[in-house]
Order: structure tokens, then sequence, then C-alpha cells
């Protein structure tokens, strides 16, 4: 189960050989895995905004930077989102495309002066950002393996009578016995099986197709003291929904046999919600730079979801049979890890700003946890956080941007991104694992409103395990994710 689990980790496809829970260290890294969105000005400058204000991007970075206001702000950035999937698997090539919109980030600030003079002005602001989209489509016809996942539920099946089999595997090896792709064994062994693919490699397809999102409402208050430091607080209340349908098919190389192909189906549907709290200051060493620090705690998310399967077996006499799985529904905790951030920024008088982030968090210190009310007796998931210990480390994440000003009243905007690789050593991966980022935008704005427009794209790879790691090595999945948006904004 552990060996599965650390495949599955690597690959960020598969999941039946975890199917039994539903949830494993995949989970924790999947909303951990953030990405710097929000307004369209903080896009444009790659996201290194933390020793910079006077945005609504400021409460999922560093709130401290409300503290710059001097006038309430309400402001819309939205757009598209596509994302790129490119596989090689074992010479096999796939691609995939997908494209959707999303709104990064919607939000009000309204300013209040103060009487109390080394306090001039604070400010109260509530947002809803977009903190990671998870829609993709993976898909690879046609991979030659030597043997077939059948082989994996026949070596599940075994040692069990057949009416234990919805006890013992209810989304696996029960199927593949009402569906005729498991039989009794010849030599009357009641509790031994055969596979309808006994010998022969298998013609092998699999489509992935996912959707969801991360989105983050937080409510943030910022004060700046003397004109010099700033100091501000945002809590974050986390909403995510995740629903992934896969589809594992095979056709066998032996034309000899009674089987004409067969299917296998995942449905995983997933809603959780969530808090955390995010602490920020800045601080203005002189005229011309600016300094910020930023934490934020580890969020707690509450999820339940519902997972299911399905097969279906077509035989070359023209019969099919077809059997679902019952419904799996749990409910369980993830604590994705704590980051820090420290930043600086290079202030050009009229012509423009120059700033840098870096961000640090160690993926390895997330956990899953089982709810509060699931009783003394509930799984532990001690075996799912050793393993995420086990493969996910320390990962260092470094953005630069700039903003120019063009004339009196065009912004420029530019930035990028690198963040180093989360696995450890010890995981053995070998693709690269860094995720780039590079933004660029422009900006119109005028005393009472604004307008701005950014083009970002990220990209990375992983290694992939997209079929069972027994039938076939781990391949290369390389991602790209690139967003249009356009904001406009009003000064209040």
């Amino acid at each position: 189960m552990k060996m599965g689990l650390r495949l599955l980790l690597l690959g960020l496809i598969s999941t039946w050989t975890s199917c039994l829970l539903g949830q494993n260290e995949v989970d924790i890294f999947r909303y951990s895995f953030t990405e710097s969105l929000g307004s369209a000005r903080t896009m444009g400058m790659g996201g290194a905004f933390g020793a910079l204000g006077a945005d609504l991007a400021c409460l999922t970075g560093n709130p401290a930077g409300l503290g710059l206001y001097r006038r309430g702000d309400a402001s819309l950035t939205t757009g598209f989102a596509s994302q790129k999937t490119r596989l090689n698997v074992s010479g096999q090539f796939g691609n995939a495309n997908q494209i959707s919109g999303s709104t990064t980030n919607l939000g009000i600030a309204l300013s209040y002066p103060s009487v109390h003079p080394d306090w001039p002005v604070s400010t109260l602001a509530i947002s809803v950002s977009r903190r990671a989209n998870f829609n993709e489509k993976i898909n690879i016809e046609d991979a030659l393996l030597d043997n077939s996942l059948l082989d994996v539920f026949l070596a599940q099946a075994q040692g069990s009578l057949p009416s234990d089999l919805y006890t013992t595997g209810p989304f696996t090896s029960n199927l593949a016995w009402e569906t005729y792709l498991l039989d009794p064994d010849p030599n009357g062994n009641p509790t031994g099986y055969i596979s309808a693919i006994p010998e022969g490699g298998v013609n092998a397809s699999k489509q992935i197709e996912r959707s969801g999102k991360l989105n983050e409402t937080n409510i943030a208050f910022g004060s700046n003291y003397q004109e010099r430091m700033s100091l501000g607080i945002s809590i974050g209340i986390v909403n995510a929904t995740f629903e992934e349908t896969a589809v594992h098919s095979e056709q066998p190389q032996i034309d000899t046999l009674q089987l004409n192909s067969w299917q296998f189906q995942e449905l995983l549907n997933v809603e959780g919600s969530g808090l955390n709290v995010k602490l920020g200051m800045q601080y203005a060493l002189s005229s011309w730079l600016r300094m910020g620090l930023a934490y934020h705690t580890r969020t707690r998310i509450a999820f339940t979801d519902e997972y299911s399967t399905n097969m279906r077996s077509n035989l070359k006499s023209g019969d099919s049979y077809d059997y679902n799985s019952p419904l799996n529904r749990l409910e369980y905790v993830i604590y994705t890890p704590s980051r820090t951030m420290a930043s600086l920024a290079f202030i050009m008088g009229k012509y423009g700003v120059i700033s840098a982030d870096y961000e640090r968090v160690n993926y390895g210190t997330g956990s899953l946890r089982p709810t509060a009310l699931s009783g003394p007796d509930a799984y532990d998931f001690e075996s799912e956080n050793e393993t995420l210990a086990a493969l996910y480390g320390l990962s260092h994440c470094a953005r630069v941007g700039a903003e120019f000003r063009i004339q009196r009243l065009w912004r420029l905007r530019a930035g990028a991104g690198l963040e180093t690789s989360p696995y450890l050593p010890a995981a053995e991966v070998q693709t690269d694992s860094k995720r780039y980022t590079a933004s660029l935008g422009f900006g119109y704005r005028t005393e009472k409103w604004y307008a701005s427009s950014t083009y970002r794209r990220s990209w990375f790879e992983r290694d992939i395990y997209l079929f069972d790691p027994g039938l076939l090595d781990a391949g290369r999945m390389g991602q790209s994710h690139g967003m249009l948006v356009a904001a406009v904004g009003f000064r209040l």
C-alpha cells in the first residue's frame, strides 16, 4: 500500500491503488500548491508585491499593504485560463488542452481617517481571490502494456470467496467478478480466480478530466504608523471543489480470447472549506526602499468526498456486462503547510517600482487527519503522512516584478518567478520539477478609476505513473497554465 501511495504521489494521477480510503498525500499537495494570482496589477508584476500596497491582492499576500491606502478602492479582475498537458509515457505521446473562465480577484477596501496623528488612516477590506485552478485534461491512446490491469485486480481477489469480494474489493475486484473479467479457478479452488486476459499484452488508453478551484475569501485590516510602518492582518475563509473522472480502457493483443475490450471508470467529487490567518508588516527603510514580512498560518480544510467506480466488459459474442460500485462517502481534514515571505521594493519616484519576493514553504509538513467526530477508532492516516514527509520537502520561491510609468497615465508591467522542486532527493524524481512563471501587462490609471490587462504563464514538469507502475515505467508530464485577465477598478 505504501509503495502504491508513493507512486501516486510522484505521478499525481492514478487513484485506484488507494480507493479503499480515497485520500492520500496527493490531496495535501494539491491544495497546498497554490499560485500567485490576484489582481491584474500584481499578476503583471509576477506576484512580487509583498513590500508594496494599496491593492486588493494584498489580502492574500502581505495584508500590511492595506496600510498604504489613503482612500477606498473597489475592483474586479477576470478572464480566461488555459491548461495544456503534454505526455511522454514509454515513447507514447499524448496532448490535451482545456480553457475555462477564471475570476482571480474581486473586492472592496474602505479607508477611515483617524484623529490619532500617529495612525492617520486605517483600512478595512474584503476580497474573493482564486488561489488555484484544477481544470485539466490528460489523454493517451494505445499504450502497449505487457500485462493487464486485471492482473492487479486478480491479485486482490485471490484468497477471498466470491461472496466476500464486495467487502474486500468493492471498487475493483468485485466489479471484475461481476462483469466476467475474473472467472472461477478451473481447478476448483473456491478462493482462486483466473483473468479474462490470462496471457499476452494489451493496448491501453487513459483519459482523465479534472475540474475545480481553490477560492479564498479574505477579511483584512491594515493601518500605517507615522507614514513609515504598516501592519495588517487577514482572515482567510477557504472554499475548495474538485472533480475527477478517470477512464482506463484495454483491448487484448491476443485475438483468440473471448474478451473484446473492457473499461474501468473512477468518479471522484470533493468539497471542502477551511480557515487560515495571515500577518504582515512593511517598513519604509528610506524614501526609495521598502521591506515587507508576512506569515501565513497552516490552512485547516475539512473535506467531504464521494468516490465510486464502474466496470464494463464487451465480449466478442456481442454480450456486454456493466456493474457499479457502492458510493463511498468520507470526511477528513487536511492541514496545508504554513508559509513565510520576505520582500523588498525599490521606489524610483515617478518612474516606477522594482520589487522582489522570497517565499518559503515546506510541503512535507502538511498532514491528513480524521475529523473531530470520527471517534477513537478512526483511521489516523499515519502511512500517508509518513509518505508525504519522506517525499516532499522545503521549496523556495523567488519572484521579481517591475512597473514603469509611461507618460502620465499608462503603466507597463513585467514579472518572472521560479519555485524550486517540492520533492526531496530521496523521491528520485526524474523530471526537473521546478515551476517557472512569466507575465506581462499594462495599466491605465486616473484619479477616479483604473483599468489593467495581464497575460501570465506558468509551466512545470512531473513524473507520471499513468498506468499501474507494475505495468509501465514512469513517464514525463509537462503542464503549462496560461491566463489572460482584465481588471477595472474605482477609487472611492
